[in-house]
């Protein structure tokens, strides 16, 4: 069968290569320049920083196999702490975004604006229109719902209640800095912060920049209330705070990152979905094993959705 995966984050690859493994013709559509979504890391100057996320952990055996894979492709390696260790890109997130992407067929800068129903499977439009058997929406489900929303496609009462999930924005500030600084044991402090800030990573210190250069990521309620302000003003107000944690620093440069759909702020309690009438799936960041140990969404939720919906497309296949 054909099988269409709109999004090329972490839960879409995941899918993309179960998919294929099963002998399936998969191919990725993703609107970005890059596969990876929130696995995103910025060159700047001559260091480079994560942006979405920092580090993962592993509690799944099936999850546990893979990454110690990646560990031993050079992909992955391990940053700190116990008894579950924070796992990072060797050289930055998106590098396993893209170890993902090998062997897959993707394509880039292809942003879907019409899904429509045709013979028992689904007509995608981009620049061009492509026929399917099946898809897998992994976009942050409120963008899959506007993009469904917009479409050919019947969505019943049960599928229309996907729309009381909302995001939380968030914003996080890149600071290049003229020299290092200790921040925290390891490179990490997400605790007692000034109001408003999540956590402060120094890239240098977790081994995937040249050049000292801090991830500053901000709450969800802080970047709610800043979200539609100047970016200068809003990099500026960053800044401020960041002085206030960290004294004597001096700054080369400043970038910010905007995320509009970050984190959600209710979790849907299962790995996936699947539209009511249609061969359309949904996974990504708001999905979550009822069973989860963490009950919150992460890298390693991802995964498991990716890989839980596309066990469920094979199985209805065979069926």
């Amino acid at each position: 069968m054909k099988i269409g995966i709109i999004g090329g984050g972490m839960s879409g690859l995941v899918a993309a290569r179960k998919l294929q493994s099963a002998g399936h013709d998969v191919e990725v559509i993703e609107k970005s320049r890059s596969v990876g979504g929130r696995l995103a890391t910025r060159r700047i100057s001559e260091g480079q920083a994560d942006h979405g996320a920092v580090y993962f952990t592993v509690r799944d055996e099936g999850f546990n196999d893979d990454v110690q894979q990646w560990v031993s492709a050079g992909v992955v390696k391990k940053w700190f702490g116990d008894p579950h260790p924070k796992y990072v890109g060797v050289e930055g997130m998106n590098k396993l975004a893209k170890h993902l992407a090998e062997g897959l067929q993707v394509r880039l800068q292809e942003k879907v604006i019409n899904l429509a129903a045709k013979d028992q499977g689904v007509l995608v439009t981009d620049s061009g229109d492509h026929h399917f058997d099946a898809i897998l929406l992994t976009a942050p489900l409120p963008q899959a719902l506007e993009l469904l929303e917009a479409s050919d496609v019947h969505l019943t009462k049960e599928d229309q209640a996907l729309t009381s999930y909302i995001f939380e924005p968030a914003y996080v500030g890149l600071i290049e800095c003229t020299h290092n600084i200790q921040i925290g044991e390891h490179g990490l402090l997400d605790q007692h912060l000034p109001e408003g800030m999540l956590k402060i990573v120094n890239n240098f210190a977790k081994g995937i920049s040249k050049k000292p250069i801090l991830s500053v990521y901000m709450t969800g309620e802080w970047s709610e209330k800043w979200f539609d302000r100047d970016e200068a003003e809003v990099i500026a107000e960053i800044e401020r705070l960041l002085s206030e944690e960290i004294s004597g620093m001096n700054i080369a440069s400043k970038q910010l990152k905007k995320w509009r759909y970050a984190q959600a702020k209710e979790i849907y309690s299962a790995s996936f979905y699947k539209l009511s009438e249609q061969p359309i799936w949904l996974c990504g960041d708001v999905f979550l094993r009822p069973d989860d140990p963490s009950g919150n969404t992460r890298v390693e939720s991802a995964y498991l959705s990716g890989k839980d919906a596309a066990a469920d497309m094979l199985k209805t296949i065979r069926e």
